[in-house]
């Protein structure tokens, strides 16, 4: 579990003030908000990329602060940027995991096989030897969270991942996601409120505090968004007009499901 217990963080002004957050394992978390109002700080400080002015951040029971071996940060969190060129350095898909992989200071003998496995893990294997830069962007971000898997973090971050990515991109990044929930936790950074289908818990940053909630509560109760000034997902509002008309009989969530396994 990734705990934060009354973390603040500011810049020239506070961005983050005394918050308390737990984010489980094998659990999808959705960090949303306005624009500005600390969701990549979040993701920053949990993956030790920011230190906290105050509070205390732990992980699995581990205290990180700035005195934490990067090398047991790395291998605990790993995180995924917008921009996928911005994480690609070498010509050689290969040789970008391998660096990764090197500068952990991996036993080299066994880097090759980290390297396949990952690629395995994102069904980009066949693309080993191939330039990143000649993949579309969801190619290429694939590659970056194979870079990320080789490490074999237990929570992963997505920092607004799929917002440079047209839908076949997008679609196969939540394919994805589901498929690495059930052997780490996923926390997932989006301005895209429609992606909130795919969460299953659902923490909200407004006015510097955090809000967690559950996807169904949200589902049951859509003036939560609203509060918190944020608009309800189309989506939201098609399984709502779908139910209300009676079509097929369906609840919120057998209606999402649908949506997510064909949209």
């Amino acid at each position: 579990m990734i705990k934060l217990e009354n973390i603040t963080f500011k810049y020239d002004k506070i961005i983050i003030d005394g918050i308390n957050l737990n984010i489980q394992k094998s659990k999808v978390t959705f960090i949303i908000g306005a624009n500005g109002s600390g969701k990549s700080t979040l993701a920053n400080i949990i993956s030790g990329l920011l230190y906290p002015v105050s509070g205390k951040l732990s992980i699995d029971d581990i205290t990180i602060n700035k005195k934490t071996d990067n090398k047991l940060i790395r291998n605990k969190v790993g995180i995924v940027f917008q921009n996928p060129s911005n994480q690609i350095i070498f010509s050689k898909v290969y040789d970008d995991i391998k660096f990764t992989l090197e500068n952990m200071k991996i036993e080299k003998t066994l880097i090759p096989e980290i390297i396949k496995d990952s690629l395995k893990k994102v069904n980009m294997e066949n693309f080993m030897n191939t330039n990143p830069y000649e993949l579309s962007g969801g190619e290429q971000q694939r590659i970056a969270i194979a870079s990320q898997l080789s490490l074999n973090p237990d929570y992963l971050i997505f920092d607004e991942a799929t917002s440079m990515i047209d839908i076949n991109g997008k679609q196969a990044i939540y394919k994805l996601i589901n498929s690495l929930k059930k052997k780490m936790g996923i926390i997932f950074i989006t301005n895209n409120m429609d992606e909130l289908i795919y969460a299953d818990e659902i923490v909200i940053i407004d006015n510097h505090k955090t809000y967690k909630y559950e996807i169904n509560d949200i589902l049951n109760d859509n003036t939560i968004l609203t509060k918190h000034n944020l608009q309800i997902p189309f989506i939201f509002k098609l399984a709502t007009t779908l139910k209300i008309n009676n079509i097929d009989d369906l609840n919120e969530k057998s209606i999402l499901e649908r949506i997510k396994k064909y949209g």
